[in-house]
């Protein structure tokens, strides 16, 4: 089987969910609805794509804490190969505090061991191990463009395809850079906000028509909506959402991207790598963090015949 790298951020998730306020100043807020999760694009996506069978290697900067130590050991329990993963000595790995209410929810980062990943990545070592994968998958907003466009035209020559989910970054469209990497991508995620954000049109089937590129699959997320796409071809495709009760909706992007991105490599319908995506995201917020409630090759074929 093809091997998929993630190549990205890492995040330790500390998740507080279904909050009914947030505490004033001053004051504590005791609550059980707490989760400590693998968290980052580059974890979730891996993680969700390995749990459906596929082979799955990661790229990150990890710290060298116990708990740091602890993650190399998670993530390798849930079936994700960690040959490329770096631990930077003296550091520990980025942290992410998320607290969601009923109808909103912040994030407080501190980018930890993150620092060093885009060096990590664009160094001649590691550019040579991505280039052996079939795909890989880049889940981080870097400093600059220009770098990571000559990998991905780097890793194109060599057969490898690529895909990228960028997260939230509103001034991305702006920088130098950025719309020639998109350009020269196989594969391009983004959600509505993203999409209406970058392309300045009304409507994400808009967005699709104004920055989709000739030969590329460019799909925008679209939650409770499901997912819409262009095809490669320059057709259009829809797929709906699976319903379900949602816990928190941490990383559910991510788990869409690594669900889609498993059937994509064997080959499967754009349509129904998007109905894969969209069962994969959803299942995931049915649990607090990213990747816990993701499924099995099992439970995906069950909760497809739901969306029939």
């Amino acid at each position: 089987m093809s091997v998929l790298v993630t190549a990205g951020e890492f995040f330790f998730d500390f998740i507080f969910y279904n909050l009914p306020r947030l505490p004033r100043m001053g004051e504590e807020l005791v609550t059980d609805n707490f989760a400590l999760e693998l968290g980052g694009g580059a974890a979730i996506s891996g993680i969700t794509a390995a749990r459906l069978g596929r082979k799955v290697e990661i790229a990150t900067v990890l710290g060298d804490s116990s708990l740091d130590r602890f993650a190399r050991e998670e993530l390798e329990r849930r079936g994700v190969r960690c040959g490329l993963l770096r631990h930077q000595r003296g550091k520990i790995g980025g942290l992410t505090v998320a607290v969601s209410l009923r109808r909103d929810r912040y994030f407080l980062t501190a980018a930890g061991a993150n620092r060093w990943v885009e060096d990590y990545l664009l160094s001649p070592a590691t550019r040579a191990k991505l280039a052996r994968a079939r795909h890989v998958h880049f889940g981080l907003s870097p400093r600059g463009w220009g770098p990571f466009s000559r990998l991905v035209e780097y890793l194109h020559a060599r057969g490898v395809t690529t895909s990228w989910d960028l997260g939230w970054h509103p001034e991305a469209a702006r920088q130098a850079g950025f719309r020639r990497l998109f350009g020269r991508l196989s594969i391009v995620f983004l959600n509505r906000m993203e999409a209406l954000r970058y392309s300045g049109a009304p409507t994400p089937r808009k967005a699709l028509d104004r920055m989709a590129q000739p030969g590329q699959c460019f799909v925008i997320k679209l939650g409770s909506e499901g997912a819409i796409a262009a095809a490669p071809d320059g057709s259009f495709h829809r797929a709906p959402a699976l319903k379900v009760r949602a816990v928190d909706t941490t990383g559910a992007g991510d788990a869409f991207a690594g669900g889609f991105l498993h059937f994509w490599l064997e080959g499967a319908a754009l349509s129904e790598c998007l109905r894969v995506g969209n069962a994969c995201g959803a299942l995931s917020t049915t649990a607090p963090g990213g990747s816990v409630a993701v499924p099995t090759r099992a439970q995906l074929a069950r909760a497809l015949a739901r969306m029939r």
